[in-house]
């Protein structure tokens, strides 16, 4: 059996670490979306009704470059997601009297006068969907608005 080398204290600080990365991980897949959608099923060859996981079936060059573009708008998408929690983040320290002002959550306990990105980011949805109506030219508005059901 392998030994530690660790003492106490690197290992808890080590823990630490371990903990902030799986933190900013929840925040980029719960909260950013981040994570959360999947680009290589689109890629996939189709086969009858179905797409097919087995790229087995198509040639190494075809293969290669969906790999590789499917990878692409992978780190795309990640790296949007890594802005708009920057953003979140700028937004908590500039605006936090008036985050917490329209806050209409629930929290046990603040912790701190800066807001977190969560905090911020149902400030912003929720102030949005109260305007939502006077976005009538907003691209967002439009988009959502083409994809209601009975139009």
């Amino acid at each position: 059996m392998v030994g530690f080398t660790l003492d106490a204290q690197d290992m808890v600080l080590a823990y630490s670490y371990r903990f902030k990365i799986e933190v900013s991980f929840k925040v980029f897949k719960h909260l950013i979306g981040a994570f959360s959608y999947w680009f290589w099923t689109h890629a996939w060859p189709c086969v009858g009704k179905a797409n097919s996981s087995d790229l087995s079936k198509i040639n190494d060059r075809r293969r290669q470059r969906l790999i590789a573009e499917t990878t692409d708008f992978i780190e795309v998408f990640v790296n949007f997601g890594c802005i708009a929690t920057g953003i979140l983040q700028v937004l908590a320290l500039n605006y936090h009297e008036t985050i917490w002002k329209r806050y209409m959550g629930w929290l046990r306990t603040v912790s701190s006068t800066i807001p977190s990105e969560e905090v911020v980011q149902s400030v912003i949805q929720q102030e949005y969907f109260h305007n939502f109506s006077n976005f009538g030219t907003d691209a967002i508005y439009r988009i959502i608005m083409s994809k209601r059901r009975g139009k």
